[in-house]
């Protein structure tokens, strides 16, 4: 049971069920004891206050106004509520604001920080080669590292739901299927292109390397791999973020191709944004708040000194009106 269950279950905010948890005084006394009394019910982990809240680092890779970046924020907000409610203190740094001799564990153990949480990184981070010799427990998003059973980590499972957007193309008569790739040194790209070789192979249909473009996880990325992909003769595309379905429709759309007519576009994320949108974008939804609060219990299961465990979310297609059926 996470705060987001419970929320949704008693039909309050996310932030009222963590205020009510963390006994704050700023919320009516009959909504808290309802709150906590139904948190009790359901079996619901909170623990005991210390005299003063413990420290944790959400260690962000850079610093960035980008979508990517949003959606991380997203994921370290739902870890931060849940921490707030189990009187903990969050605290947000960033690796590319550190010199370039500065050492993970050093600044974790100086700053007395309990436990840290790892996100936006990827395979050429200053950080990745330290990670394993960490001695303070991690949690990482998107990153598994196999051979450090002391690091926790969280992730959708993206290859699972790459090859569900594959199935549900093929079932609509898609045969020739593009892939909108994100960063190369991503691991959560890698395992999103895995899924794409997987699920075409599981469809009978032969990989093609030309239908690959390679982008970035940004808009623009999106708009330039437009060009590339009218080139060929894909009827669909499938990108790794809908920040590059948005920009790869706006691409074709400047192409004179228009979607889903020409082309069918799936993207990755179920972003917010896109309610306020006209995209009407066919996606793979991720469910950001279940992926920080997920990460914190993984904290919390370190810190009570038990295993660290590799947590794979499924993502869920999100049907809109962004792929036509060719059958």
């Amino acid at each position: 049971m996470t705060i987001k269950e419970i929320s949704e279950a008693l039909n309050v905010s996310v932030s009222t069920v963590s205020k009510a948890l963390n006994d704050a005084t700023d919320i009516a006394e009959d909504t808290k004891i309802r709150i906590r009394d139904y948190a009790k019910d359901v079996g619901y982990r909170l623990k005991t206050k210390h005299l003063a809240p413990r420290r944790i680092c959400a260690m962000f890779e850079r610093v960035d106004s980008d979508t990517r970046n949003n959606i991380l924020n997203h994921i370290v907000t739902a870890f931060n509520d849940v921490a707030i409610a189990n009187n903990f203190e969050v605290i947000i740094d960033y690796v590319m604001l550190k010199p370039e001799n500065f050492v993970l564990n050093d600044y974790l153990i100086k700053n007395n920080f309990c436990a840290a949480f790892i996100v936006g990184m990827n395979f050429k981070s200053r950080i990745y080669k330290q990670i394993k010799h960490t001695t303070v427990p991690l949690v990482l998003l998107d990153n598994r590292i196999s051979d450090a059973p002391q690091i926790a980590s969280v992730a959708s499972d993206n290859t699972t739901a790459i090859v569900t957007a594959i199935k549900y193309l093929t079932k609509r008569g898609h045969s020739k299927i593009g892939f909108l790739m994100g960063e190369k040194d991503s691991q959560a790209s890698a395992e999103r292109l895995a899924g794409y070789i997987s699920g075409l192979a599981r469809a009978g249909i032969e990989f093609n390397s030309e239908y690959i473009y390679y982008g970035d996880f940004t808009k623009s990325a999106g708009e330039e791999a437009a060009m590339f992909f009218t080139e060929t003769d894909v009827t669909a595309v499938i990108c790794c973020s809908d920040i590059m379905a948005m920009g790869l429709i706006d691409g074709l759309k400047n192409c004179d191709k228009t979607v889903p007519d020409d082309v069918s576009v799936i993207g990755f994320d179920d972003l917010n944004l896109l309610k306020f949108t006209s995209y009407n974008l066919t996606t793979l939804k991720q469910d950001f708040n279940r992926l920080g609060e997920e990460a914190f219990n993984q904290i919390m299961d370190m810190l009570d000194g038990k295993s660290a465990h590799q947590i794979m979310l499924n993502c869920k297609l999100i049907e809109r009106g962004s792929v036509k059926t060719l059958n």
